[in-house]
């Protein structure tokens, strides 16, 4: 008799045996036993008595911030209903022409980002591919949010 296949039989009837040690035979029987799932949903209503953060109306501020061409501005009017911004609308007011593209990247780009969203959480860091109109629209946002304090 050949050693290699006496060999692999004993491997083979191993596997096989610790297979069903592992998991068929080793269970515990479960007679008399029952588990129940229970799964709670609980679900809750806007308090009526929440008060919003923020006024609603329609406000307007203008940002500034420093680009390679100096100090420049743009303005925004935003409106707001509970918390969220409702519509924003930008207005560029650069004069230099690198500063007009850039905000024209921006104006293309932000309301995606902004509209119904709640204001605080707005945090506009690039919008494409403009990187510093978006501090312009943070301060602009941050004069709006102090306007707009219930």
């Amino acid at each position: 008799m050949n050693t290699k296949y006496v060999i692999i039989g004993l491997i083979v009837v191993a596997l096989i045996g610790f297979g069903f040690w592992q998991f068929g035979l080793n269970k515990k029987p479960t007679v008399g036993i029952e588990e129940k799932n229970t799964v709670t949903i609980e679900t809750t209503t806007p308090d009526e008595t929440t008060q919003s953060t923020y006024k609603n109306g329609t406000y307007e501020a203008k940002g500034g911030y420093v680009s390679p061409n100096g100090p420049e501005q743009i303005d925004i009017t935003m409106t707001l209903k509970d918390d969220i911004v409702a519509s924003a609308q930008f207005t560029g007011l650069g004069t230099h022409t690198t500063t007009k593209r850039m905000q024209g990247l921006f104006k293309a780009g932000f309301s995606e980002k902004v509209v119904g969203k709640p204001i605080d959480s707005i945090a506009l860091t690039v919008v494409n591919g403009s990187s510093l109109t978006p501090k312009g629209f943070m301060d602009a946002l941050e004069k709006i949010k102090a306007q707009a304090k219930a």
